[in-house]
């Protein structure tokens, strides 16, 4: 081992090899010299200081924080995308049904020999207009616990028309009475095409709170089954002309005349039909 001029640690290496000299072959000792080291001086690279490291963590954290919501939005984005694809495929299913049948699908089925309850018939009506694909009828937004069963209901009903009203949690809500729980007609259930005035005006099917209806009337001042709060606080919403729109849940049930007649096929508000029970005192 050897030490240069300049400080640096060197290896000698000897070896012997073959040269030409004056005509003759003859063997000459070579010395090399290799440095190991450029300076033994230089300095060794020092490691993070506790203070340095949680500086970094904290940094990493304030970046999650902000990055996270995003990230969470834009996965509820992507559900409410899915959603309003289902809700369209729904929404041609009962256009498709209306030209056929030249009425709406009606709301409600029963079969006295089985139960003298009713259970969801709708649903059962668009099922073939979408390839008999349950999972259209599922917001993805919902839990496993919203996929459509193929069982037997507990009122007795089978599939497809095993949806038990009030019992059985399901993604969509039909427009089915409007604001009036069905006394006056207003909604879409068994109704002539002929008489929705205006189809691009009137909701058909939408997010549900978790029953198979949507409704606009409150009782005693309370909101019955309103369209759903999912996708940020609002509802997504396909109209008889198959056109999808969001709104926030309190808009969509909003006690104004231009929220109302979008619930009703005659395209009016009717304030009469607001409310079921005493109306709250104003």
């Amino acid at each position: 081992m050897l030490r240069s001029e300049n400080g640096a640690c060197c290896l000698q290496v000897n070896r012997l090899d073959s040269g030409c000299w004056n005509g003759k072959r003859r063997r000459v000792g070579v010395i090399e010299t290799i440095c190991l080291m450029t300076k033994m001086k230089m300095k060794s690279k020092r490691a993070f200081t506790l203070i340095e490291m949680l500086v970094v963590i904290a940094i990493v954290a304030i970046l999650a924080a902000l990055l996270l919501p995003a990230l969470s939005r834009g996965k509820d984005s992507a559900k409410s995308a899915a959603c309003k694809s289902n809700l369209r495929q729904l929404g041609l299913a009962m256009t498709m049904y209306a030209n056929e049948f030249r009425y709406y699908p009606p709301q409600a089925h029963r079969d006295t020999s089985i139960n003298q309850f009713v259970t969801y018939a709708w649903p059962a009506k668009l099922l073939p207009h979408v390839s008999d694909s349950k999972g259209v009828f599922r917001c993805p937004s919902r839990g496993a616990e919203f996929n459509w069963p193929t069982n037997r209901s507990q009122l007795g009903y089978d599939f497809p028309l095993n949806i038990d009203i009030g019992t059985t949690p399901f993604s969509y809500g039909y427009n089915a009475w409007s604001a009036d729980g069905g006394v006056g007609g207003l909604g879409l259930s068994d109704t002539l095409v002929t008489r929705v005035l205006k189809p691009a005006d009137m909701i058909a099917i939408a997010d549900s709170d978790g029953h198979g209806d949507i409704h606009f009337f409150r009782y005693r001042g309370v909101p019955v089954d309103p369209p759903g709060d999912l996708h940020s606080r609002g509802a997504n919403v396909v109209f008889c002309d198959g056109h999808i729109e969001w709104q926030k849940q309190v808009k969509w049930v909003e006690l104004t005349e231009a929220a109302a007649r979008r619930w009703h096929n005659d395209n009016q508000p009717h304030r009469e039909a607001w409310f079921v029970g005493t109306p709250p005192k104003n």
